[in-house]
Parts: C-alpha cells; sequence; structure tokens
C-alpha cells in the first residue's frame, strides 16, 4: 500500500506537471528575470504546501522561459522551525513568497481565523470555490493588504480529522483529559475545552516528538498532512470528523510584488493559480489512498462520524463557534457564507 501511494501520487503529479496555458493574460517577453525565495512550512515533497510550491516553481520556469528560477525553502527552515517568524520573513521583505496555513497567518489578523469556523464547509469543491475566484478569497486578500501582503491564492490544507494515542473519539467524553495540541489561537482554546480536553498550544515542528514522549496525547490534522509527517507511526486512533478546514495561503511581500512590472505580476499570479488548483486536485484524489494506508500498513483503527454523531460535537462547541463568529463580525462571515444561529 505505502507503494501504491506513492505511484499514485507520481502519476498525479505527472499530469498536473503540464505546461502553464498559452491562453495566458501577459506577453512572456515582458516578464523579467527573476530569482525568487519562497517559503513553507511542510516537511517533506508530499505535504499538501511542499506539492503547490513545487508545482508553482516548475510551472513560472516553463512559464518564462527560463526567466524565473523558485528556490523553496521548507519546514520553515530560515526561520528555525518558527511558523510565526517564517511569516515574518514575507512581511518584513526578507522572502519574496511565503505559503502558510490560516491559523498561522490569522496571528496578523484575527478575522482571518473565520473560514476555520467548526464544519464551515461541506466540501473541498466548497473550499476552492471560496478562496480561488469567491468572496472568501476576496475577503482575505482585502486583510492581508493591510498588512504589506498581497494574496496569490489558497490550496488544500485539508478537512481535520482528530487523532490519538488513548482511544477512538467518536463523542465528545471520549476528549475528557486528553492534551491536544493546538497551533494556538483562542478559537481552537475554546474549541478543544469545550469538547473537555487539555489545548496545548506547540509548533508545529515540536509535535512528533511530543507525541512520542507522550507529551500530548493527540492532537487534530488534515490525513495529508498526517500521512506526510508520518503521525499514523505515533497515533493510531483517528477520527473523521471534518471539524474544520485550514486553507495554505499564499502571499507576496507587496512593495516586492507592486515593483514588478504588470506582465510579471500576472505571470506570478496565473502560475500561482494554476499550481493552486491543480495541487488540490492532487491531494482530494489522495485521500482515499491515504486512509487505506493508515489501516493496512500501520494498522491504525480510523472512525468517521455519522451526520448524528457530528450533531453532537457540533452543540458542544455551539457556543463557542456563535463567540467567535460576533468576535470576526458580519462581514468577514457574509464573505464565507456563515450564518450562526
Amino acid at each position: 500500500m505505502k507503494k501504491a501511494i506513492s505511484i499514485l501520487l507520481a502519476l498525479v503529479m505527472v499530469f498536473a506537471l503540464c505546461a502553464v496555458s498559452a491562453s495566458a493574460d501577459y506577453d512572456a517577453n515582458n516578464v523579467e528575470s527573476l530569482y525568487i525565495i519562497m517559503t513553507c512550512n511542510g516537511q517533506s515533497d508530499a505535504a499538501n504546501d511542499c506539492i503547490g510550491a513545487n508545482l508553482f516553481a516548475r510551472y513560472i520556469n516553463e512559464a518564462s522561459g527560463g526567466k524565473i528560477t523558485v528556490q523553496l525553502f521548507n519546514n520553515d527552515q530560515l526561520a528555525g522551525g518558527d511558523m510565526t517568524k517564517g511569516l515574518e520573513l514575507v512581511v518584513n521583505g526578507d522572502v519574496q513568497i511565503d505559503i502558510h496555513s490560516t491559523s498561522i497567518i490569522s496571528r496578523l489578523d484575527n478575522r482571518l481565523m473565520v473560514s476555520c469556523l467548526p464544519w464551515t464547509f461541506s466540501s473541498y469543491e466548497d473550499c476552492e470555490n471560496a478562496f480561488l475566484g469567491g468572496k472568501g478569497g476576496e475577503f482575505v486578500a482585502s486583510v492581508l493588504a493591510e498588512h504589506g501582503l498581497t494574496y496569490l491564492g489558497a490550496l488544500h490544507n485539508g478537512f481535520k480529522a482528530m487523532t490519538s494515542s488513548k482511544r477512538l473519539i467518536t463523542q465528545p467524553s471520549d476528549l475528557a483529559g486528553q492534551k491536544i495540541r493546538t497551533p494556538g489561537g483562542d478559537l481552537w482554546n475554546g474549541f478543544w475545552s469545550a469538547l473537555g480536553a487539555s489545548p496545548q498550544a506547540m509548533s508545529w515542528a515540536e509535535v512528533y516528538t511530543a507525541m512520542q514522549q507522550g507529551t500530548i496525547d493527540g492532537h487534530d490534522n488534515s490525513l495529508s498532512t498526517i500521512n506526510s509527517a508520518n503521525v499514523q507511526e505515533v497515533q493510531h486512533y483517528i477520527t473523521i470528523s471534518n471539524h474544520t478546514y485550514e486553507a495554505f495561503t499564499w502571499t507576496a511581500n507587496t512593495a516586492w510584488f507592486e515593483g514588478l512590472n504588470e506582465d510579471t505580476q500576472a505571470c506570478i499570479r496565473e502560475c500561482a493559480e494554476k499550481a493552486c488548483r491543480d495541487a488540490n486536485a492532487q491531494i482530494v484524489e489522495s485521500m482515499d489512498v491515504i486512509k487505506e494506508s493508515f489501516i493496512n500498513d500501520y494498522g491504525c483503527e480510523v472512525y468517521e462520524l455519522s451526520p448524528e454523531e457530528v450533531d453532537v460535537f457540533k452543540a458542544a462547541v455551539a457556543d463557542v463557534t456563535a463567540e467567535y463568529a460576533a468576535q470576526y463580525g458580519e462581514d468577514a462571515c457574509a464573505a464565507f457564507g456563515i450564518v450562526v444561529e
């Protein structure tokens, strides 16, 4: 099954690595020669943000006729593994393009967490439509602009599952007393506390070791991130709850970006969006294979919550959802079609 995952991902990558469409909205002859430093947090080429970044590097090189070269620094290595410092690098202009998850970019502005409110989206298609060409993406762009960043798009970090080394989670009471890692933020503190767990803020770079040593009992993440970080080796209980969706948001330093000519800007935007869409297709296609690998290769117990079970969790966190929706504001909620009763 491990080989099956590798083969599937390789095949999808081959199909995705086609040349950028000839119907580009720019003149390739006018695209400038650039060396772009790009950063993200993914630990390997199998991580969703790395998949998208590597596609972008390929597409932009092809589209520019070799004039634009991208060097990717993954695992926030330029920031010593610290995601917040990694975000600061693009804000300060030390790097040109960056990819970080919603929970990280929201440290610039809490309103950006609105898309992570529990059970906001029902499908990956809805997520992509919101962030690429939809009102959600427009809202994110407007907020990032206030902080000197230009929004280039977003790809799937994914719908999150709950993992544990203690027990399978099928109802809120199963989380009682469990130490659950969070990336930080008041929303997640409130969410996990409402379910009876003990939230533990922790850098992603520390999580695997903390799981091995029993410092934390569990965490939440997309199936693809769980797989790329090998969490299934130390967390054998996985509940597919889809309780929240996170995007990997692509940003460019605005001062740098606006210093480029219009054709170069258009080329970057087009290649970034194509990379996001193609990476998204690859990510969604790989889900079932990854799930089977967790069961067959690692002996994990994988459980998917029924709609009725989801309703029990929703009720348990309803007050938290309403509280943070009010904090993020009507405009933020409206951008993602969120209505809290």
